[in-house]
């Protein structure tokens, strides 16, 4: 069994009466510690993301492709069946947004992000106008590292446009499994 990791980051841009709290005091020193060159190998690594808008049963799929006229990757409305396997109904409409077709091998979380943003910065007053009539969005990103222990970096100009746009950043990140377990 693949250990799993499901992280919900809250993008809260500026809370009433709270200040950044700004650069440091002081610049650092030629002395101080530097990172290390991160690798850029990302041969194992699959990732793709997904930004979703879920609405309640008087809110549709349907009028959110009409509203931002986008056409989505995939839609469920309420009183769909949950899938072929199963009778139960669908209790809420979901349209979802996709960065590609499916899992990508090689290709970094922030680029997934950016194809994402391209589409929805646009049409950003009606992404906030949707969540105004009751509609809840998020970005899922899934990320699976397998053996090749790479770390994803989110740099702060994606994080700013993020920011910008309705919606959480959930992280569904998973590895291979391999050496997780513990012989005892």
């Amino acid at each position: 069994m693949s250990p799993r990791l499901l992280a919900r980051l809250a993008l809260a841009g500026g809370a009433a009466g709270r200040e950044s709290p700004g650069p440091p005091p002081t610049a650092p020193s030629q002395n101080s510690w530097r990172l290390p060159a991160v690798t850029t190998d990302t041969a194992g690594v699959e990732t793709t993301a997904t930004f979703r808008l879920a609405g309640n049963a008087a809110l549709t799929a349907a009028a959110v492709t009409r509203r931002l006229g986008i056409q989505p990757a995939r839609t469920f409305e309420t009183g769909d069946t949950v899938s072929s396997r199963s009778a139960a109904a669908r209790d809420s409409s979901l349209w979802l947004l996709s960065s590609s077709p499916g899992i990508e091998t090689g290709t970094e979380l922030t680029e997934h992000l950016h194809r994402l943003l391209a589409v929805l910065e646009p049409v950003t007053a009606p992404l906030w106008e949707l969540i105004n009539a009751g509609y809840e969005a998020n970005w899922f990103c899934y990320i699976a590292s397998h053996a090749t222990e790479h770390a994803v970096e989110l740099d702060r100009q994606t994080l700013q446009r993020l920011l910008a746009l309705p919606g959480d950043l959930w992280l569904d990140v998973s590895g291979d499994g391999v050496d997780d377990e513990d012989d005892g």
